[in-house]
């Protein structure tokens, strides 16, 4: 009996990994280089604050920054950002 209990916790890890994967989207590649070249996370938010959005979190995804914004007219503006340039590389997949 042991084997079967065994067989399906395997199978119960593997659902939930793919669960939890199909649920985290893949972040894109920037291709931005050290992390010393990188602008830094408040010169971004000074960046899109004068842009009239409102951020709430900056995280490092990959070698992006992954930033979580509302724009003055409330509505989300969440998307990678890459970290050097600080252009928009893609949104943010709610």
């Amino acid at each position: 009996m042991k084997p079967t209990a065994t067989v399906f916790a395997a199978l119960a890890l593997v659902i939930a990994a793919q669960a939890w994967s199909a649920d985290t989207p893949a972040a894109p590649i920037c291709n931005s280089g050290a992390k010393t070249g990188w602008q830094s996370v408040t010169k971004l938010k000074q960046y899109l604050t004068k842009q009239s959005m409102a951020v709430s979190q900056v995280k490092v995804v990959g070698d992006c920054y992954a930033v979580y914004a509302v724009t003055h007219l409330g509505q989300p503006a969440n998307a990678y950002y890459h970290p050097v340039t600080l252009k928009v590389v893609a949104p943010i997949p709610d």
